[in-house]
Order: C-alpha cells, then sequence, then structure tokens
C-alpha cells in the first residue's frame, strides 16, 4: 500500500538561479501541479546531458530515482533560463534565436535521457525568461 502523504506529482529540475524558484512554483500550480520535489543545479540540464561532470550527472539521477522510489513520481519537469550564467549567459550566443535553439536542443538530449534511464516517467520541458518587471515566462519546448 502506498503511503500518499509521501506522494508527490513530479521532480522539477531548474537551475540555482534565484530570481525564477517562486514564480515557477506559482506558475506550475497555475497549471495544475500541487505538489513536487524541487532540484536545482547550475545550468538546469546542463551537466545532465553534458559529460563533462559524469559525478554531477550521476547525482542528479540518483535525485530522480530517490524521487520515484519515495515520493512516487510519475512525472519529470525540466526547466533551463534564459541568460543562465553556468552556460555563459547572453553573451555565449549570437542571438536569442540561437540561445533559444541551444537550449531546446539541450532540454530535448535530457528528456530523452530521463524516457531512456526511467521508462514510463512523463517528462515535460520548459524554457524560462525573465520579462518587464521581473516576471517569469514559461514556454513550453
Amino acid at each position: 500500500m502506498t503511503d500518499n502523504s509521501h506522494s508527490c506529482q513530479a521532480l522539477v529540475l531548474t537551475c540555482i538561479d534565484f530570481r525564477f524558484h517562486e514564480q515557477i512554483a506559482r506558475l506550475l500550480h497555475d497549471q495544475g501541479l500541487e505538489s513536487f520535489d524541487l532540484k536545482c543545479d547550475a545550468g538546469a540540464v546542463k551537466y545532465l546531458v553534458s559529460n563533462e561532470k559524469p559525478e554531477v550527472k550521476n547525482w542528479i539521477l540518483e535525485n530522480f530515482r530517490i524521487a520515484q522510489g519515495l515520493h512516487h513520481i510519475q512525472r519529470a519537469i525540466l526547466i533551463n533560463h534564459y541568460d543562465c550564467g553556468a552556460y555563459g549567459g547572453n553573451a555565449a550566443f549570437k542571438s536569442h534565436a540561437q540561445q533559444l535553439e541551444f537550449h531546446k536542443n539541450q532540454l530535448m538530449q535530457a528528456k530523452d535521457l530521463l524516457k531512456n534511464e526511467f521508462p514510463g516517467l512523463h517528462v515535460d520541458t520548459y524554457f524560462a525568461a525573465l520579462e518587464e518587471e521581473s516576471r517569469v515566462k514559461l514556454v513550453a519546448i
């Protein structure tokens, strides 16, 4: 028998950037996500799809295993953001369009990896940007 008091709907993997956390939580709640585990790493999916730091990749995957085992998650939500310092910020890209395309690719790689590692896990991907008055906008990828 599953203890529903220790169950949640998803694990959200996002960047450590404090400017996004509260608003992302509110936006996800507005979309019907009532409970989630929050995993924050610099660059969000950066080290999940890179071989640059395999120990970080393994730790992120271990967090997904823990969330499945302890909190019975059925869903992952991956959120990268515009002007992320872990990726070099805006200066690393020639244009907004190039940056968005790069992050789409990173998010799709991470989604494929998680679906292979955790069959049956539903994975959603988003790209976040700060707009006027520091409001966060989430775009589904």
